[in-house]
């Protein structure tokens, strides 16, 4: 392979500085004669490394004055491109948020591109690499298994160096806080659940949570410390928790049928879910046993989804704002290409009554 010209070596040098805050916003940068001697090249060499960071928005050259770093708008080649990649496209919510990021975002004449991960860090890596390799002047992306140690902070690195905003949507890296994001407020749901089925009675709630993703840990934790705040205790034996490799048969697991066990012998009086796919596997798993729900058993999930909807009993459900969530999310990408700084937000729940969870006078 041909060794990278000097200029390019150059440029990485001085952006990898950058990114690690060795020169700060309005700081000036070295001469281009202290560049020159530090690297071992022409001047021309350091002005076309130069030029780069310019058009990458990371630094300003002031004629009779210097160059200085400051973190501002990269210069766009022809059409905006905002690459958005989220774990699915075609199933559940996915459709209506990427519906609403694409609305905003071809409203500004903007380019969008969709990928999927699959939530599969290998498949991840390879999206950002092309997203580095390619032409993106934002990125959009849903975390992939945020509950665990992230894989691909590298990538994450290089569009930073890059000066390219990304930012998180849905699921976030717990160790990224540098990258701003917008999310559900998963914790406060899943204490509003623990709140909602107390005060109706309910007093031996069950989960089933995923585990490798901070939404379904949030969720879970806001629930059990929720339910505790109010004196209720929900032991494991209660809890079902499982990864995104069984988010298709969770209930034909062993751990799923053992849990269903223990939903169909009354030992539970409800169960909040991680989301309404989830809650409709429980809601079909206790049809075939001849359970009756919402009779025997209480149901409270998560999205609000057409799964939600259409599921007889109706499920209550807590209300993502899908279409809404995504125009926002693209509001903020489009500040953040416009150079202007973005905080991170959790947007919140609101309960959708449905059939699943009524009112009881259950001892």
């Amino acid at each position: 392979m041909a060794e990278q010209p000097k200029y390019l070596q150059v440029a990485e040098t001085l952006r990898r500085e950058i990114a690690d805050g060795l020169f700060q916003d309005g700081e000036k940068l070295m001469t281009e004669e202290t560049l020159r001697d530090r690297f071992g090249v022409s001047r021309q060499t350091v002005r076309q490394a130069i030029a780069l960071l310019e058009d990458d928005g990371l630094v300003d050259r002031l004629r009779g004055s210097g160059t200085y770093v400051r973190h501002g708008v990269r210069k766009h080649q022809g059409a905006i491109r905002v690459g958005v990649v989220t774990t699915y496209i075609s199933d559940y919510i996915f459709p209506e948020i990427v519906r609403g990021i694409e609305t905003v975002l071809s409203e500004s004449g903007i380019v969008m591109t969709l990928s999927a991960t699959y939530n599969n860090p290998v498949a991840e890596r390879k999206i950002l690499e092309r997203t580095i390799e390619g032409q993106v002047d934002g990125l959009i992306i849903e975390g992939v298994r945020t509950a665990y140690e992230m894989a691909n902070a590298d990538c994450f690195r290089r569009l930073a160096e890059r000066n390219i905003p990304v930012l998180f949507m849905n699921g976030a890296y717990e160790k990224m806080q540098n990258i701003p994001f917008l999310v559900m407020d998963d914790y406060e749901g899943g204490r509003q659940a623990a709140e909602v089925l107390l005060e109706r009675g309910y007093r031996r709630p069950a989960g089933m949570f995923k585990t490798d993703d901070l939404q379904g840990r949030e969720r879970a934790r806001g629930l059990l410390e929720g339910a505790q705040g109010q004196g209720v205790e929900i032991p494991e034996k209660r809890m079902l928790w499982f990864g995104t490799e069984h988010r298709l048969d969770v209930m034909a697991t062993p751990e799923g049928q053992a849990f269903a066990d223990m939903l169909a012998s009354g030992e539970a009086d409800c169960v909040v879910c991680y989301n309404d796919t989830f809650a409709s596997a429980v809601l079909q798993e206790m049809e075939a046993r001849k359970i009756p729900v919402p009779e025997k058993l209480g149901i409270i999930s998560f999205d609000n989804s057409s799964y939600a909807r259409l599921a007889r009993p109706r499920l209550t459900s807590f209300q993502h704002p899908q279409e809404t969530f995504g125009e926002a999310v693209a509001r903020k990408m489009l500040r953040m290409i416009d150079g202007r700084k973005e905080e991170s937000e959790k947007m919140p729940w609101h309960l959708v009554e449905g059939e699943s969870l009524p009112r009881v006078n259950r001892k």
